[in-house]
């Protein structure tokens, strides 16, 4: 019986765990979404951690980015304005991030 509690103490905390981590990818650039389309953000993430991957490695990149992207967008509500605006800039902005 004991075990049988466990199995099922397993499955749930590992039902727990896969949904916390599908809300959080849903939950990434959300705000960024408000102003720019999928493929906007798509398109400065990826550049975002292109530049940055080799300051902080790939991980910390991809964090880094998911942030700036919400923090840049919320000031840019354009994409088209940062085109304009150099990658220190951008840093600047995105300051807070981690």
């Amino acid at each position: 019986m004991k075990r049988n509690l466990s199995c099922a103490s397993l499955l749930i905390l590992s039902g727990i765990f896969i949904s916390l981590g599908l809300i959080s990818c849903k939950a990434t650039a959300r705000l960024a979404l408000k102003y720019w389309t999928k493929k906007q953000v798509r398109e400065f993430v990826s550049g975002c951690e292109d530049k940055t991957k080799s300051l902080l490695g790939e991980e910390k990149a991809k964090k880094y980015c998911d942030c700036a992207v919400d923090v840049v967008a919320e000031k840019y509500q354009d994409y088209q304005q940062i085109k304009n605006i150099s990658i220190m800039d951008i840093l600047k902005i995105a300051n807070d991030c981690k």
